[in-house]
């Protein structure tokens, strides 16, 4: 009986290190388990640490070995001969007997994300969201928000953009509104801050443009022009960029519209007003006046920026709709001013409506 068990248990061991020697190198390319530079704290670098050795590797291993490090019948035989796996050229890792309550939590999750802000850690985020999508890990549009808006209070907008660009890796898409409106809204604050002039301006407009082409390219999020949740067709997205395409016109050519840009968003946002108007009883009915005044705020302040622009008065209907749709935003946002609880928002309304 005895030379069986050892028998069986050798043979087990074998396969494991036969199936680890086999797959650690096409396994080692393919996974891209991220890593971690130490940074200013060390809690931060500790749960790192914590996520990397027993999620984000176990998550990378085969399926046979990360089964084996949970299985009980394992535990005994992973103790008394630990079996190590190389996960790239200069690290193994050694198999260990694990159970699904000692692994991190959504809780340390977030505690990860809110030291990452807390320190200004913000080169930790793209490989830490990485490592929770390839662990299956998924955080909610409004946690995504969340980190589109401390990350545009450290002036860290680009890292956002650079965890969309990698989706496929991080799971940042741009397909929720919660998300698309916060990022937008933040570009728009970018501008503002800069009073919509220069360096500013650009890397805001860079900012949008990126965005739009993101979702462009996102075919799994592509939908109708008609379909009131898609992103690209929002009211907020579109006042973006016309206020920013407006006010570069203005800054750096005059009031000239290069390329007819600044009139062919002016088009898409009246072809947007009843979106508007739709969003507008909602906001009433549920008296999110923050929320609402976000949105409104660059779709506002691009169709006042775009009146001045040459060339919109050449077309009379549309400068007359523009006219019509401006007042329109002006006098809901002046109705909702005082009823916003933040008051970053409401003195950025007011400074915008006494512009």
């Amino acid at each position: 009986m005895a030379r069986f068990v050892m028998g069986s248990f050798a043979r087990w061991s074998s396969s494991v290190r036969h199936s680890m020697v086999s797959q650690s190198r096409s396994y080692a390319s393919k996974s891209a388990i991220p890593s971690f530079s130490e940074t200013s704290s060390s809690q931060l670098d500790q749960l790192l640490h914590r996520f990397r050795q027993d999620r984000f590797i176990p998550a990378g291993l085969p399926n046979q070995q990360r089964r084996n490090m949970f299985k009980e019948k394992h535990k005994q035989r992973l103790e008394d001969e630990p079996v190590s796996v190389a996960i790239n050229e200069n690290e193994d890792y050694t198999l260990r007997p694990m159970s699904v309550g000692e692994l991190p939590t959504k809780k340390d999750a977030y505690e990860v994300l809110r030291l990452i802000a807390a320190n200004n850690e913000w080169k930790a985020l793209l490989p830490f969201l990485s490592g929770l999508y390839m662990s299956h890990f998924r955080l909610n549009p409004n946690r995504f928000a969340q980190l589109v808006r401390k990350a545009s209070e450290a002036g860290k907008l680009s890292i956002i953009m650079e965890c969309v660009r990698q989706a496929h890796r991080t799971g940042f898409h741009l397909r929720d509104l919660t998300v698309v409106e916060r990022l937008f809204y933040d570009i728009h604050v970018l501008a503002h801050s800069a009073d919509f002039q220069g360096p500013a301006l650009n890397k805001a407009l860079n900012l949008a443009k990126q965005a739009v082409d993101l979702m462009d390219q996102d075919t799994s999020s592509q939908q109708s022009a008609l379909n009131t949740k898609n992103p690209k067709t929002q009211p907020s997205v579109i006042g973006t960029l016309l206020e920013l395409t407006a006010a570069r016109a203005i800054n750096e050519f005059g009031g000239k519209d290069q390329a007819n840009e600044v009139l062919g968003y002016a088009r898409k946002l009246i072809a947007a007003r009843p979106l508007y108007q739709e969003q507008k009883a909602l906001a009433a009915q549920s008296g999110a006046a923050t929320e609402r005044a976000q949105q409104i705020l660059p779709v506002y302040n691009g169709l006042r920026l775009s009146i001045s622009i040459h060339g919109l008065a050449l077309d009379k209907a549309l400068h007359d709709l523009v006219t019509a749709f401006q007042e329109e935003a002006k006098i809901e946002l002046e109705s909702i001013v005082d009823k916003i609880d933040k008051p970053q928002v409401q003195n950025l309304v007011q400074s915008v409506l006494q512009a």
